[in-house]
């Protein structure tokens, strides 16, 4: 096996467990809920934030509710990137979702003992958002 294989094989192993580890928490419609309110936004508000719909916004909040499905359960791409972007904007809040542990469960918190470390969307974003 040349070098330059090996460290492409590498990368390619990085990159599936990298890829893999952020898959592993697939926050759930609670834990989404959880997240905003504790930002006390709206889901207008997390939407233009997020860059997603509003509609968009309250079916991963409801997901699961009628039929038991969850986002990695439906295989629908443009739901785990509606996750990831929805996820990436409580993280600029200063919000860190957290694994069940055998002892605890999951949940949300502040990242930081300050709290929210972001500021809200701009009114005109949200008003797009309606």
């Amino acid at each position: 096996m040349s070098t330059m294989t090996f460290i492409l094989n590498n990368v390619d192993i990085f990159f599936c467990r990298a890829f893999f580890a952020f898959m592993a928490i697939i926050p759930s419609a609670e834990m989404l809920r959880a997240a905003r309110a504790l930002l006390g936004w709206n889901q207008r508000q997390l939407a233009a934030a997020a860059a997603v719909s509003r509609p968009t916004v309250h079916k991963l909040e409801t997901r699961g509710a009628t039929r038991g499905e969850n986002a990695r359960e439906s295989g629908d791409n443009a739901t785990l990137e509606s996750v990831e972007a929805i996820v990436q904007a409580y993280e600029a809040q200063g919000i860190e979702f957290i694994e069940a542990t055998s002892s605890t469960g999951s949940g949300v918190r502040w990242r930081t003992p300050a709290g929210r470390i972001g500021d809200d969307p701009a009114e005109e974003a949200v008003q797009r958002k309606l």
